[in-house]
């Protein structure tokens, strides 16, 4: 019983953790307020996470983890490639959107240095699948033209812009639709020629993005917000 109590109390820091760190930033998120979201006492954290630095780090890592499980999940050697790729990006974008305060806690702290290499590179935390389904696919002649940088950007870059939209309450169309039409955006701009299906109904994709004046609006107060976040990072103190 006390075991499941830990586990409890454990998982509530980390979902307090992600949401404070996500909205306020590291620095500008005390450890008193972290517990006082959990519901526990000043002093449990710290029974879990020596200093606020780990706690941060096995955040990232646990989300991470849950990421490549995704990507790892999707793979089935038994199909062609190109149904391997377009699945991962169908399985990571299912779970972005049931976890949108995990994704953009990811998003957010991929670049930080508030998470040690150490964390970054924890085994199990690397989509080293993902670099070989890129790989096959460029071996068979499926991928042509594609480094993979580019492939990469195209695979996540447009994930996190729509769980933002989600988030925010701007996203209109229907999850799945908005997921499969992501999916045939992908593949179809990477690769025409193997797209099975053509290309995707881009006029009615495009409407779910904000345009125009929107999308300067749009884009200035996400900046304004990240402004925002990163002074308090520099002015407050724990």
């Amino acid at each position: 019983m006390s075991r499941q109590l830990s586990e409890e109390k454990r998982r509530a820091l980390m979902e307090a953790a992600v949401e404070l760190f996500s909205t306020q930033g590291f620095q500008a998120t005390p450890t008193q307020q972290i517990s006082d979201r959990a519901g526990v006492s000043a002093g449990t954290l710290f029974r879990y996470f020596r200093t606020k630095e780990e706690l941060i780090d096995s955040l990232y890592a646990s989300i991470h983890r849950a990421l490549t499980d995704a990507v790892d999940e999707a793979i089935h050697p038994e199909t062609p490639v190109e149904e391997q790729i377009q699945n991962v990006k169908r399985q990571v974008l299912h779970w972005m959107f049931e976890n949108p305060k995990k994704t953009l806690f990811f998003e957010q702290f991929s670049s930080s240095p508030n998470i040690t290499e150490k964390a970054k590179k924890e085994p199990g935390t690397r989509f080293a699948a993902l670099d070989e389904l890129y790989q096959k696919a460029v071996s068979r002649g499926i991928l042509k033209g594609i480094n993979k940088e580019v492939f990469l950007a195209n695979f996540w870059s447009p994930n996190f812009m729509l769980i933002h939209m989600h988030a925010f309450g701007r996203l209109q169309s229907d999850v799945e639709e908005t997921i499969e039409q992501s999916v045939a955006s992908m593949w179809c701009g990477m690769s025409p020629r193997q797209c099975a299906t053509g290309k995707p109904d881009t006029e009615t994709f495009h409407t779910m993005l904000p345009s125009g004046e929107s999308l300067r609006k749009f884009t200035q107060t996400n900046l304004i917000s990240g402004n925002k976040q990163r002074e308090n990072h520099s002015n407050s103190r724990l």
